[in-house]
């Protein structure tokens, strides 16, 4: 896990291969599955540059997991560690997006607790629901 703190105080963060996984062989390392973990406002109701009052959150982009390494727990793990993150950070919860025609990522999300609190308008091409989980619960509740 990378850490650091850019300019304006934002702390920023990527997760990258649990501790857990055994590399292939012995001395060498393979990244099988990442993730950019970051702050910002995934709620907003128009992006960046145009000013909201709605606060920053700690926000999932990006996970990806090498096929050969799927269905064995990367994803989990990788989330897992982002939220543990998160915490450090001092935030109480996590969101991120998955995309409406990807069922298997939003399964894996709302089996580790995340629930659908929005989606993208239909105009959008590449339509995606918006997800949050509420750190020390199983369900949430935003209000």
């Amino acid at each position: 896990v990378a850490d650091a703190v850019v300019p304006g105080g934002v702390a920023t963060g990527l997760v990258s291969m649990p501790d857990e996984y055994e590399a292939p062989a012995p001395g060498t390392r393979e990244i099988v599955g990442s993730a950019t973990l970051q702050v910002c406002v995934p709620d907003a109701p128009l992006p960046p540059p145009f000013p909201t009052r709605r606060p920053y959150r700690s926000y999932l982009a990006n996970v990806a997991v090498c096929p050969e390494a799927r269905r064995v727990g990367v994803a989990s793990k990788i989330i897992k560690r982002a939220e543990r993150v998160s915490r450090l950070w001092g935030f109480t919860e996590m969101w991120l997006h998955v995309n409406v025609d990807n069922p298997g990522a939003r399964a894996l999300y709302e089996g580790l607790g995340y629930a659908v609190v929005g989606e993208d308008p239909p105009w959008y091409l590449d339509r995606r629901y918006l997800m949050v989980r509420k750190f020390g619960s199983r369900g949430v509740v935003v209000p």
